[in-house]
């Protein structure tokens, strides 16, 4: 199982989504197990999203939905039909033809359960099967108790279920019974996602992760599947007693795209500069689509005193490399923190390191950065590597004090370009970013008349976007994200 904890709903949904779109842009007639409830609502409207940017193609997607309740007619207002058409289906491009629900009022269940099973298997099975998880555990309407082995059939639901549902059914009493998929049905789907959100969800949650696999609590089977992926906020997440720290959605191998829809929102979000053009020279592209809807500081590591600019002193120097840096930061919407580190400037290293470290991590509470930008593990720029390395001293330092789990974004540089298999996600952007990525790197005026960043900048993005094998990356198929002529290649790690 992978376990992916995220900040709240907003986010979780987001996530799932992205999964999901992911899996359909590697096969475009993906097949897809449909879940309904309130947990799933979020995700859905970003699917929704996506398709109206033109970024999600369902038109050859087939889908198949868990469960319905029995008695129910397609047409009832509180019927699964009725539910997918109103949160999902009547705002894509899905063919009617492409989905399918059981049938609640058919004449015999059971053999409606039959032809469903059936449907399925000559569809190829599930490719990717989506969950939703009630609070006694269940999956699908397969209540504690449902053997393992069971096929699509139909069921009783709880008491505790049809008190979760009562909402749902205020002038009538809530269905005492349903169709569903079997636990062994679900468990032939090639891939499965589960999201859970919300307190109430928290106890099922750690029973169906860290208890053991039984028959009282339905979803522990999952823990038998070889891929499986859990979406959970932080509430749902509460009573988890293991660490799950790992942020990636994907597997490994994978790279995953982020275009400027990607990037996320609400964030505070540091980058580390170890002199003050690396920012705009080496990620100024996705500084440019972060800053629009995050708090975005630059902490720049040392004065760049050691440029050659004809006639001027150290202190000359100082300032006009500040200045330039400030220019940068308009053009960018970033805010410029100077830190001036001592290992820049003096014999003692090992002395001002330790000083250098405490300053950073003094900045870093200050700044409570969701993310973290810093130069990757094989940059062997004297400079750059000091900078890594005092930067993450500083971020281990930071994340004692706090709880949640930290977005460390390794980049490439000019000097220190990643090899095949050392990044797992590019930034893919257009021309309007790159214009303002030149800009910033042109603002460092002392800079360009001696070396001409700003071109060796835009030719490394345009050779990036040429040569990352297409295969990897997570996002190409049918509807593909459009993708922009630029790549920033960064590999995403957590702390």
């Amino acid at each position: 199982m992978k376990v992916i904890i995220t900040k709240n709903y907003e986010d979780m949904s987001a996530k799932a989504s992205r999964f999901v779109l992911a899996q359909i842009w590697r096969k475009p007639n993906l097949v897809m197990g449909l879940a309904t409830g309130s947990t799933v609502v979020g995700m859905y409207d970003k699917l929704i999203e996506a398709y109206k940017n033109n970024r999600a193609d369902f038109s050859k997607v087939k889908t198949f939905n868990l469960d319905e309740y029995l008695g129910l007619s397609p047409k009832d207002p509180e019927c699964y039909h009725s539910f997918m058409e109103k949160n999902l289906f009547n705002h894509i491009n899905i063919k009617k033809q492409n989905y399918h629900l059981l049938n609640g009022t058919s004449d015999d269940p059971n053999e409606e359960c039959a032809r469903y099973e059936n449907m399925i298997k000559n569809a190829g099975n599930i490719d990717l099967q989506i969950l939703g998880l009630g609070p006694n555990a269940h999956i699908g309407f397969n209540e504690p108790g449902t053997p393992f082995d069971a096929r699509t059939h139909v069921t009783e639901l709880t008491n505790i279920t049809r008190r979760a549902n009562k909402k749902h059914f205020k002038t009538r009493p809530t269905p005492s019974n349903a169709l569903t998929m079997g636990l062994s049905t679900i468990m032939d789907a090639k891939k499965i996602l589960l999201v859970a959100s919300g307190k109430q969800k928290a106890k099922a949650v750690v029973q169906t992760i860290e208890g053991r696999v039984n028959k009282d609590v339905p979803a522990s089977l999952l823990q038998w599947h070889n891929d499986v992926t859990i979406i959970l906020d932080e509430e749902a997440s509460s009573e988890l007693k293991r660490d799950y720290s790992s942020p990636f959605l994907f597997g490994s191998g994978d790279v995953e795209v982020l275009t400027e829809n990607d990037l996320p929102k609400g964030k505070f979000i540091t980058v580390i500069s170890p002199h003050p053009d690396d920012g705009s020279i080496s990620l100024g592209g996705i500084i440019a689509g972060l800053s629009k809807y995050n708090r975005v500081h630059v902490v720049i590591m040392t004065s760049g005193y050691r440029s050659d600019i004809s006639g001027a002193k150290p202190e000359q120097v100082i300032k006009i490399r500040e200045k330039e840096a400030r220019l940068e930061s308009k053009l960018l919407g970033t805010k410029p923190i100077f830190l001036r580190c001592e290992f820049y400037d003096t014999k003692n290293i090992d002395q001002s390191i330790k000083k250098d470290i405490i300053n950073l991590s003094t900045h870093l509470k200050k700044l409570k950065p969701d993310i973290i930008f810093i130069p990757q593990e094989h940059d062997r720029h004297p400079t750059h590597k000091m900078s890594r390395d005092v930067a993450i001293e500083a971020i281990n330092k930071y994340k004692l004090k706090i709880k949640d789990s930290l977005s460390v974004y390794n980049y490439e540089g000019l000097w220190s370009l990643f090899a095949e298999g050392d990044f797992n996600t590019v930034f893919s952007y257009d021309e309007s970013i790159m214009k303002k990525k030149l800009k910033a790197i042109t603002a460092q005026e002392s800079q360009i008349k001696r070396t001409r960043f700003d071109i060796a900048a835009k030719s490394l993005a345009l050779l990036r976007a040429t040569i990352v094998p297409e295969q990897a990356l997570v996002g190409y198929g049918s509807k593909a994200p459009k993708l922009g002529k630029y790549f920033e290649l960064f590999k995403v790690t957590s702390i």
